[in-house]
């Protein structure tokens, strides 16, 4: 499987496809495996797909210190999309976005346009209690429930309804080891610091922010308000999806091949 080395760090992706790259940022806690089927959706669509194992999270190397960096994990992004034929699309989903946005803010040429998917640059009360709430999962809750306490944040009302097998699925697998809850944990805590409005005024390539019309986690207006802050970025809400945008809703998947290959 390949990877990519930077500054000590080693970062393992997927690879699959051809034509214009597109790297998969995922979120909380989260690496390759989040994206499913998503890798080859993408490839079938005419690109050369590659999700993230982010440092800190197997088969990628250790997190140095313990200590989750954002700009740091921005690097490592950036540096497996020097990997891919350009141009590169970024697209990252709630933290993933923050680290996708963080990436394109440098004005490198390895990240030409970005995707956020429920994902927000901003800090705010309400903010910092959910990514409390998810430090405390990571360290006071025994990692086998996590799938169970999670899974009505994660998913739209609709999903939840129409898809409840999907979603017994997803909470059986959701068994995160010890390694992967200390990533979880100190993904959290760098979150209850990073401030990432400063960042969308330096966003210079074309951006297309999503929210879900049921994501109880990141909330519309949220999104809304990042894409305000990025100069030219395009906003738009998909109904009857929440935090799990793609997976959810064909319709967000077609927004976001639609918005790359335009």
């Amino acid at each position: 499987m390949p990877a990519v080395e930077r500054a000590g760090r080693r970062i393992h992706f997927t690879r699959e496809g051809h034509g214009p790259g597109v790297v998969l940022v995922p979120g909380l806690g989260s690496g390759a495996r989040l994206f499913g089927t998503l890798p080859r959706r993408f490839a079938r669509a005419g690109f050369t797909s590659a999700a993230v194992d982010p440092v800190g999270l197997p088969p990628s190397g250790p997190l140095p210190g313990g200590v989750y960096d954002f700009a740091q994990a921005a690097q490592d992004v950036l540096a497996v999309a020097a990997t891919l034929p350009p141009p590169v699309a970024l697209v990252g989903t709630s933290l993933g976005g923050k680290v996708a946005l963080a990436a394109a803010a440098t004005q490198g040429p390895h990240a030409r346009k970005l995707v956020m998917l429920c994902g927000t640059a901003l800090r705010t009360g309400r903010s910092r209690r959910v990514h409390r709430f998810f430090e405390l999962l990571a360290s006071q809750v025994e990692g086998s429930l996590l799938g169970e306490l999670t899974a009505p944040f994660l998913f739209g009302s609709t999903f939840l309804q129409q898809k409840g097998a999907v979603v017994d699925d997803i909470v059986r697998s959701t068994k995160p080891s010890e390694e992967g809850r200390a990533f979880l944990r100190a993904q959290a805590q760098s979150l209850a610091t990073f401030d990432g409005e400063g960042l969308c005024a330096h966003v210079a390539c074309p951006t297309l922010c999503l929210a879900g019309a049921e994501d109880t986690l990141t909330p519309p207006a949220e999104v809304e308000a990042t894409a305000a802050r990025i100069p030219g970025a395009g906003y738009e809400c998909i109904a009857g999806a929440g935090h799990s945008l793609l997976l959810e809703s064909a319709a967000a998947f077609e927004r976001v091949v639609a918005f790359l290959r335009a």
